[in-house]
This record gives structure tokens, C-alpha cells and sequence, in this order.
């Protein structure tokens, strides 16, 4: 064991002494290092290669205009967003928050039961908390339950039930049942020129239940079939110092919307088919998704009078930049809502701008028309490895039957900045979101909504 120590010490100053040559023969075969240059001065870069600066080009002078007409938006992101996430990334990371919370809201063999607390936050609505319950593989393999129950005072209670089979990676069969009273609908009038002034309130009962199916078609069609039934009665309610629809309706300031007060019930059948290019992150954003949507519609308890269709689709384009995740997208929808008996079709059935859909600088229920036309623009980048952050711009409004009274004057601006999660399916998040929406071009073009929000862009 001695001899072997000491030729392992042996070895080692001979690799010492070999390393401390090899250093001194580098030393003297290297020039001396250049004189310091004087204070201020910055010394040249040296040309490598011998081809010398490579010369501007017309497509290095055109970045310049993207640069200036985003330098708003990169002030937002970057210190309006980006820093501040920073520092509580940075601290998260360290205090290993992710883990912690983890778990202390799950439990189970393998974490696949938790209770989680909940808030929804949408400003001008009844704020609410609540509880989040979910359960994988529920009494069978590839069975999830979802149990959400929130509180907003006794007159606002929510409970959604949602148990989904997945049959392989890509389908699932889903049965989600709803049941939700709340006082704060809002309403503003029908058509694109509804006014903030006309603002009103009422309260509603909903109760809702369908059977879904989703699923990928081939890798790129996938297809989601709903069959369900839609019940709502309303009652007079007044919320957030706005008064209540029948007190309007009483002054004449507006006309009562179809479908109000008696409510209705409906039985629905609906077909959403997407042809999405994109694959699933992290691969990047890049690709083409166009969307076709149809769902016929009938009063229960009048099928013959009262029945309707809303159909409609999309197109999107995206671009994932240098493939960094930093994905521009836009997309460009239209929604047609068309009576196939003597009614009119009930105004919580009609097509909608703001809330979840196109538009969500505007509060749910402030653009309700029988058809509505947007087009979005929307930067998404990373945050973390979970979150994105989100700027979005968009132009659009509600009109008449097929778009009859469309003309570039009766658009609207929307405007978002926030942060979503980032899902592996591109087009599903939580997203906390402060947004802004404007009057019609022609009326100037004035900031008229302000929105906070705090909830899903497609719930369970």
C-alpha cells in the first residue's frame, strides 16, 4: 500500500510538472500582451476571418420600424411583467414554492387527489372563492374527476362537476354538469352601437348538463361533439351600484331582450372541428389553425316556434420566433346566429364578443349581436416553466343578421396584457389578465372599459 501511495504521488507531480511545462512553453511561444489602451478607449474587434464588416442591408435597416412600433409593448412586457415575475420567480425557485405547495394541497400514492383554494376576480362582476377537488383515476384507470364550488354571497353559488374517460392519449368521452345563481348578468343592449350608459344588472339561475366528446381525428383534425341541455329563469337583481334590467326596461331606456324575463330551455348539438398545424410544447409554435363550428338549438318546451343555429369558424396564423417560444399569432373569427322558427332567438344564445372570447378587454355580455366579426393579434412568450406572458390586440364588434350592418366605423378596439399558464394545449389557460376596450371608430375611439380578470380561458 506504500509503494502504491507513493507512485500515485509520483504520478501526480509528474502530471503536475508536465502541466506547469506545457504552460511555460505556451508562455514563451505567446507575444506579449498589447500596452493597456488609454482610459475611455475600447479596443477593436480583431477580423478573424480577414472579410472585414459585413455591410447593412435593406432588411437591417427595415427592422427598425417593427422595432419603434413595438418599443411600447416591449417597455410593458419588460417592466411592467418580466421584471416583476423575475423576482418572484427567482424567489419561488429558491423557496422551492412549487414543491411545497405541491405538496401540501395533494395527497394519494402519487399525488393524484388534491383540495386546492380558489378566486374568481373579474372587475365589475361579484367577486367569489372557492374549492377545487380533483381526483385522478376515480374508482377506475383513466377516469378523472373535477369538483369546483365557489361563493359569492347567498344569492352567488356556483357547483361544477366534470368526470372525463380518456379512451387513449388523444380522445376522451367527458360528462359536465353546472348549477349556478348569481345576481351580477350584465347587459347593455343589443347590436353595435349598446352604450355604457345603458348599463344593467339581473340575476339568473343556470342550470346545464352535456355529454362531450374530444378527440384527434388524425394527428392534425381534431373534433369535439357536445349534446346537452341549457335551462336559465332570471329575477330581478341589481349589482355593483348599476341598476337592475327591469328598472331600465320600467324607464324605457331599454327594450326587454328576447328571452327576458321568462328564461328558456334548450336542448343542443354541437360539432367543433379544428385543423391545427402546431404541435404540442414544447416543440415550437409555429403553424396554421382554421376552425368550423355548428350547433342547432330548440326550446323544450316550444320545438316548433323557437329553435335556432350558431355556426361560424376561424383562421389562425402563427410564428414562433427564432423558435424561442416567443410566438405572433393572429387570428381572425366570425359567429352567425340565425332563427329557424317564428322567435326570436333568446339574447344569452346570440353571438358574444368579450368575456372568453374575441375581444376580452370587454366584460361578458357587453357586445351581444346576431353576428360578430374579430380579428386579434396576440404575442405569447415565456415567463417561466409554467407561465407565458400575454399581449394581445384586437378589432371587432357585434352586428345584425350576417353581418348586414358592418362597416369599418362600427369596429371597436380591444386591448390585453397579462400571464397565462402554459399548457401543453396551446389554446387552454388560466390567465390573470388587466385589459381595456373602446367605443365604435366613429365615435372616437375613447377607452371606455377597463377589465381585471383572474379565471380560465376554457374551464373543465
Amino acid at each position: 500500500m506504500r509503494l502504491r501511495a507513493r507512485g500515485l504521488a509520483c504520478s501526480s507531480l509528474v502530471a503536475v510538472g508536465a502541466l506547469v511545462a506545457s504552460a511555460s512553453a505556451n508562455a514563451a511561444e505567446t507575444p506579449p500582451n498589447p500596452a493597456p489602451l488609454p482610459s475611455g478607449e475600447s479596443r477593436a474587434l480583431p477580423d478573424y476571418d480577414g472579410r472585414g464588416e459585413p455591410p447593412t442591408t435593406a432588411g437591417d435597416a427595415a427592422l427598425w420600424v417593427p422595432r419603434v412600433a413595438l418599443f411600447p409593448a416591449y417597455v410593458v412586457t419588460e417592466y411592467g411583467v418580466r421584471a416583476p415575475l423575475g423576482f418572484v420567480v427567482g424567489a419561488a425557485e429558491r423557496g422551492r414554492w412549487i414543491q411545497e405547495l405541491t405538496d401540501f394541497f395533494t395527497f394519494g400514492p402519487e399525488n393524484n387527489v388534491g383540495v386546492v383554494p380558489t378566486a374568481l376576480i373579474d372587475f365589475g362582476f361579484r367577486s367569489s372563492v372557492g374549492v377545487y377537488f380533483f381526483y385522478d383515476d376515480f374508482l377506475a384507470r383513466q377516469n378523472d374527476l373535477r369538483v369546483n364550488a365557489g361563493y359569492g354571497g347567498d344569492d352567488w353559488l356556483r357547483l361544477t362537476l366534470a368526470d372525463r374517460v380518456h379512451l387513449d392519449e388523444e380522445t376522451s368521452v367527458k360528462f359536465r354538469g353546472e348549477a349556478w345563481k348569481r345576481p351580477d348578468g350584465a347587459f347593455f343592449g343589443l347590436g353595435p352601437r349598446s352604450r355604457d350608459a345603458d348599463a344593467s344588472r339581473y340575476g339568473a339561475n343556470i342550470v346545464d348538463g352535456s355529454l362531450v366528446f374530444e378527440g384527434a381525428v388524425t394527428p392534425r383534425v381534431y373534433l369535439e361533439v357536445t349534446a346537452g341541455v341549457h335551462h336559465e329563469d332570471y329575477f330581478d337583481a341589481t349589482c355593483c351600484d348599476v341598476p337592475s334590467l327591469d328598472t331600465r326596461i320600467r324607464e324605457g331606456a331599454l327594450a326587454a331582450p328576447p328571452g327576458y324575463p321568462e328564461g328558456y330551455a334548450a336542448d343542443r348539438f354541437a360539432v367543433n372541428a379544428a385543423y391545427d398545424t402546431r404541435k404540442k410544447r414544447p416543440a415550437p409554435g409555429n403553424g396554421v389553425r382554421v376552425e368550423l363550428r355548428g350547433e342547432h338549438a330548440f326550446e323544450l318546451g316550444n320545438p316548433s316556434e323557437s329553435r335556432w343555429v350558431h355556426w361560424g369558424g376561424g383562421l389562425g396564423g402563427f410564428l414562433d420566433l427564432a423558435d424561442s417560444g416567443r410566438v405572433l399569432g393572429l387570428n381572425v373569427r366570425a359567429d352567425f346566429v340565425d332563427p329557424l322558427g317564428d322567435r326570436e332567438v333568446p339574447f344569452a344564445e346570440q353571438a358574444e364578443l368579450g368575456g372568453d372570447t374575441a375581444l376580452r378587454g370587454f366584460r361578458p355580455g357587453r357586445l351581444i349581436g346576431r353576428s360578430s366579426a374579430a380579428a386579434t393579434l396576440e404575442y405569447r412568450y415565456p415567463v417561466w416553466a409554467f407561465l407565458d406572458g400575454a399581449l394581445d390586440v384586437g378589432v371587432g364588434n357585434v352586428f345584425g343578421a350576417h353581418l348586414q350592418d358592418f362597416e369599418p366605423g362600427l369596429m371597436r378596439m380591444s386591448f390585453t396584457a397579462g400571464i397565462r399558464t402554459a399548457n401543453a394545449h396551446r389554446d387552454h389557460s388560466v390567465d390573470l389578465l388587466v385589459g381595456a376596450g373602446t367605443t365604435p371608430f366613429d365615435e372616437g375611439v375613447e377607452l371606455s372599459e377597463l377589465r381585471l380578470v383572474l379565471g380560465a380561458k376554457r374551464g373543465f
